[in-house]
């Protein structure tokens, strides 16, 4: 019988695991204050990507008012959450080819130049494009974070550190309102909520190179800029099912997006889009299934479908994916709601927020505490979280219409939802190593990551649909249609009514954000639902 050789991974001298031959495991510390400053750099990145996601959701307004262009504002989160979504598997992937190191490095230059467009822009077809690409960015950055931690914590203190870069993701949702709406409080300012990535970037750099050492696929990459340096890296890449993968996402969103608004449903272009999406969503899996038979080459599927045949996996999949829904549209559309009815500045539409964005960081270390001191199975704590999710969102259906009057309650039910947010999409990631084995720990956790935001992102154009049309079915028997259109492009405009229309307006927009949270509701019922998947009679545990 042969002998179980123990293969060290190393990270130079930073010893962070060894995994056996027989699929085995046993963890090795890492010194730890080089473990502290490892994970210090990589919160620091982590809170660039994610910082970006939620500092233009205060923002939006005076970005549009600014550029004319406030039925597009979705565009200018969607446009930087297409990329963001559609990369953050396959950079899980190539992570595992070309090494973390590398990819990260090239993820915040791509980041930072992007972000310094974005501030130049003074056209809303501009602005959306170069978010396009600083979502790729974005993509490699977050991705990358998320797979590093999983590999280099020990499991037995995964749900600790694993709370710890959480946080890190509500920090940014609390620091990224709050920073916008303080930049745009003169709304010329707007450019510097994408400036502000310059110097931040660099640091974020900095910090890499100081503290990430290097892997055995990191020099191996360095090998393909050598002259005649003989590389196995290209050829180990799926990208047939990469591109697959991102048509699909792409197509999907712009369905999502522009059908019902400058498209029409039954038009030629949407309808060519929604086939191709289609197509694309089964080719897929059926491509992915065919590179893993092709045993005679070195590719390497995007996604081993394989994993599907777990419940477990799958139904943590599904979780991750419909918590996307209410999260971000809770996240994107309440500052908003602020602003429209409540006639609030940006930056008190931020403070607005706290309450949520507050109690989702505790929520995220109250489940590493659970999972790491108190042995509490994962799977309770993902059925607390969506099950906090109803009942928050239920309650902020029961707010009265009432405009510039703010319904105090509200910030309790914020409250509630935070604490459900931060304990559902905390623990998923918590419950990735116990789930796969060593060798899909990276691109499951950036699976995970992925659906999430693609759930979000999807949840974001359904809502803007929903709220489009019903607000502007009822706007136009208060307004004459030119004035539904100006107020479509500036908010503001609804300061240029008269007392008795600037009151029936706003009741409108209260009325479509209520209908919001119904929906919201209605999905994270679901995520309830998917969540007893993970139901098992003796639960996991880390």
């Amino acid at each position: 019988m042969k002998m179980a050789r123990a293969a060290e991974v190393q990270i130079d001298d930073l010893s962070v695991a060894q995994v056996n031959v027989d699929g085995s495991e046993t963890q090795s510390l890492a010194p730890k204050w080089k473990l502290y400053f490892l994970l210090l750099g990589l919160c620091f990145n982590l809170l660039l990507s994610t910082l970006e996601t939620t500092i233009v959701s205060t923002a939006l307004v005076s970005i549009t008012n600014d550029l004319d262009g406030f039925s597009q504002r979705d565009w200018i989160v969607t446009s930087y959450l297409l990329t963001y979504t559609g990369f953050l598997t396959i950079f899980a992937k190539l992570s595992d080819i070309f090494g973390r190191k590398v990819l990260l490095l090239f993820s915040l230059v791509i980041f930072v130049v992007f972000s310094i467009l974005c501030g130049a822009s003074r056209s809303m077809t501009n602005l959306t494009i170069f978010r396009a690409f600083q979502g790729i960015g974005g993509s490699g950055i977050y991705s990358l974070v998320s797979v590093t931690t999983v590999q280099v914590v020990p499991h037995e203190k995964l749900g600790k550190y694993g709370a710890a870069v959480s946080s890190v993701f509500a920090l940014a949702s609390v620091l990224g309102p709050l920073l916008g709406g303080a930049i745009t409080a003169k709304p010329k300012n707007w450019p510097w909520v994408f400036y502000l990535n310059g110097p931040l970037g660099v640091c974020a750099i900095a910090l890499i190179i100081a503290f990430l050492p290097s892997t055995d696929a990191d020099r191996e990459t360095s090998k393909i800029f050598r002259k005649n340096a003989p590389s196995n890296a290209w050829r180990r890449l799926d990208h047939i099912g990469a591109i697959i993968l991102l048509a699909a996402s792409v197509l999907l969103i712009f369905v999502l997006e522009e059908a019902g608004t400058r498209l029409l449903w039954k038009s030629t272009t949407i309808i060519i889009c929604i086939v191709l999406c289609a197509v694309l969503w089964i080719l897929f899996p059926v491509w992915e299934h065919f590179a893993v038979g092709q045993r005679h080459t070195l590719r390497e599927p995007i996604f081993p479908m394989g994993l599907l045949k777990s419940r477990f996996v799958s139904g943590m999949l599904l979780y991750a994916f419909f918590s996307g829904f209410p999260f971000l549209g809770v996240v994107i559309n309440l500052p908003q709601r602020f602003q429209a009815v409540n006639d609030v500045s940006p930056f008190l539409a931020g403070i607005y927020l706290l309450p949520l964005l507050l109690c989702t960081p505790v929520a995220a270390a109250a489940c590493g505490f659970c999972t790491s001191r108190l042995k509490l199975a994962p799977f309770y704590l993902v059925v607390a979280g969506a099950a906090l999710q109803i009942l928050g969102l239920g309650l902020m259906t029961s707010l009265p219409s009432t405009p510039l009057e703010l319904q105090k309650q509200q910030f309790g039910f914020e409250v509630i939802m935070g604490l459900g947010f931060g304990l559902g999409l905390t623990t998923l990631l918590v419950m990735v190593p116990i789930v796969v084995e060593e060798k899909d720990k990276a691109v499951m956790t950036g699976a995970v990551t992925q659906v999430r935001v693609l759930g979000g992102t999807i949840g974001l154009a359904i809502l803007s649909q929903v709220l489009n049309r019903d607000v502007e079915r009822q706007l136009n028997t208060i307004v004459p249609p030119a004035v539904v259109q100006e107020i479509y492009q500036s908010v503001s405009t609804i300061n240029r009514l008269n007392p008795a229309q600037q009151y029936a307006v706003r009741v409108v927009f209260a009325d479509g954000y209520t209908l919001l949270m119904k929906v919201l509701a209605g999905f994270s019922g679901l995520v309830l639902f998917i969540a007893f998947m993970l139901w098992e009679k003796q639960p996991r545990k880390l």
